[in-house]
């Protein structure tokens, strides 16, 4: 007996990652290299931009696991409080969310992933250049 099948069904079956995607679902983050290395990540606007960034990346990858935002925001604080004189935390909450997106590298996301990478250490070593730099 004949069936009628269509493409688009089938299209999907094929290709789950093409077909399962919906309005909530993340959005393949917009990644301009010459946008992220243009900012100076001492002005707090330009931190909030990485930290979104991030977001945006690891939201599209890792949208399965619930540890990320956590360590996430705690770099978030870190960071914060880096600003307002104290640095103590900075080193090791950078070091975690390095860790964990390196935990999480695959030869399919390892270019998004990179990105988080560079992003949190252009965060992370932006106030040790401010008071290193002779020619402020």
């Amino acid at each position: 007996m004949a069936q009628i099948v269509h493409l688009d069904d089938h299209r999907r079956m094929r290709e789950p990652g093409q077909g399962m995607a919906t309005n909530l679902s993340p959005k393949r983050p917009r990644l301009s290299d010459r946008d992220l290395w243009t900012r100076d990540y001492r002005q707090i606007d330009n931190i909030l931009y990485a930290i979104m960034k991030i977001k945006e990346i690891l939201d599209y990858h890792l949208y399965y696991d619930d540890v990320w935002p956590y360590l996430l925001l705690s770099f978030l604080e870190a960071v914060h409080n880096t600003k307002q004189g104290d640095a103590r935390e900075l080193p090791g909450t950078g070091a975690s969310l390095k860790d964990y997106v390196l935990s999480a590298v695959t030869p399919v996301n390892k270019r998004d992933l990179s990105m988080v990478l560079l992003l949190t250490d252009l965060i992370e070593k932006s106030p040790h250049y401010r008071g290193s730099s002779s020619s402020s």
